[in-house]
């Protein structure tokens, strides 16, 4: 296999198409949106990533890879669509076998079809043969399928694309060696090869055990309050035992994958998935447990003479360092408390999304998050960015803070080690 064409330029396929590049493939990239492809064209990777501009400007200067509005003849054929849920919580696989139907129309005899979009158990058999049909080949013999789902952190792609083992779910025994052989070109970690079934059931486990331990940590976080203490404290002492390891509460769950994917084994398991049901109900409802105690701070502050309590919301991605707003939870709390411009005035902070983005959600940013401090009565911390653990706790005054990710635990935990580190070395230096 040489020529590789990669349907979908968006957070996964982007980086996977300039990744194989690197290597010596030839890379097709293909998007329906023009916009999009002519950016990338153009050297702009119409995403935040770390190295990714970088990355794409050699890529694109080598030869290797060019976007294409048209798919392109390959001898492999890699679909990192988004598979997103509709409304009553089933998973929408519109884009996935849109994609099946271009591909169809361009699959040719040794051809190999890899998804690696998060879907519901059974998804690529069901791709498999709607190729099959469409294009007149014979799967297994004409033309191979494998499922390889994609295992990379936001902020780390390029590292974890290379480092990260691989589970690779083959339709057939040549299906899975020659996705195994496309891999390995550019993969470090290990290549683990089974069905496909149970590789899409892999992909759906490990996201949906994320959820759950989130949900507890969101729980531990609610009973601490409850009792008046600190949470990010009781759980950073509880993770002093040796085979415990809980999580950071948060505003909520976001992006493309935890939040969605417990859903595709809830909607294909209704009977045996009431832990995960109920997860998703813990951390669904956190966002609106945020939003209702800031409208009760709002309300003290009103009955204590403040005609408009001004709030700053300190960040909107769905995790820290990363522009991705995806099913962010952050963004969903700044988007509702901006719907109560009679009862309060609501500001945002996140260098990492643009104002421009934020203004099409109906909210309206601050250029500088001093500024922000400054103008509010209360700051609600949305996002731990690493900008925000370099504020010093006193730079906050007297203002009323809603922290809900563990930022001012941080900062104290810091500036307290910073001091003990500092007596600590006085100390010695009075000993020597």
């Amino acid at each position: 296999m040489k020529r590789i064409s990669i349907v979908g330029l968006g957070y996964i396929g982007l980086p996977t198409a300039i990744q194989a590049a690197q290597v010596g493939y030839d890379i097709y990239g293909f998007d329906i949106n023009q916009e999009k492809v002519k950016r990338i064209n153009a050297g702009d990777p119409t995403i935040f990533e770390p190295e990714l501009t970088e990355r794409l400007w050699k890529t694109l200067k080598s030869g290797n890879f060019k976007a294409f509005t048209d798919l392109q003849y390959a001898d492999c054929f890699i679909i990192t669509v988004p598979t997103p849920f509709k409304e009553n919580k089933t998973a929408d696989l519109r884009h996935v076998f849109h994609a099946g139907e271009i591909i169809a129309k361009r699959l040719m005899p040794g051809n190999l079809v890899i998804l690696e979009s998060t879907v519901p158990v059974g998804t690529t058999e069901k791709l498999a043969l709607f190729l099959e049909e469409y294009s007149g080949l014979k799967l297994g013999i004409d033309f191979f399928v494998a499922y390889c789902p994609e295992r990379v952190l936001p902020g780390k792609i390029f590292s974890e694309l290379v480092e990260n083992d691989r589970i690779i779910g083959g339709i057939c025994q040549q299906s899975y060696e020659l996705a195994r052989q496309f891999y390995a070109k550019f993969v470090k970690g290990i290549i683990h090869v089974t069905d496909d079934k149970s590789a899409e059931m892999v992909k759906l486990v490990e996201n949906s055990s994320r959820d759950v331990q989130i949900a507890f940590a969101n729980q531990v976080a609610d009973m601490c309050h409850k009792a008046g203490i600190d949470p990010y404290q009781i759980i950073d002492l509880a993770n002093k035992h040796p085979r415990v390891k809980i999580l950071t509460p948060t505003c909520g769950v976001g992006g493309h994958c935890i939040a969605v994917d417990p859903w595709f084994l809830i909607e294909s398991f209704p009977e045996e998935t009431d832990l995960l049901r109920s997860a998703r109900k813990i951390n669904d409802a956190k966002p609106h447990h945020i939003i209702k105690k800031v409208l009760h701070r709002v309300d003290g502050l009103k009955g204590l003479g403040v005609m408009t309590p001004k709030i700053l919301a300190m960040g909107l991605t769905f995790k820290p360092d990363v522009d991705d707003i995806r099913e962010s939870p952050a963004l969903l709390i700044a988007k509702h408390l901006a719907t109560h411009k009679d009862e309060l005035a609501l500001l945002v902070y996140d260098k990492n999304v643009g104002i421009d983005a934020t203004k099409a959600h109906g909210i309206n940013q601050v250029e500088d998050v001093w500024q922000g401090i400054a103008w509010a009565d209360i700051i609600l911390v949305l996002v731990k960015h690493k900008e925000f653990t370099l504020i010093r706790d006193e730079a906050f005054g007297n203002k009323i803070i809603i922290d809900t990710c563990g930022l001012l635990h941080d900062i104290h935990l810091k500036q307290s080690r910073t001091f003990l580190e500092g007596a600590t070395k006085s100390q010695s230096d009075v000993w020597e």
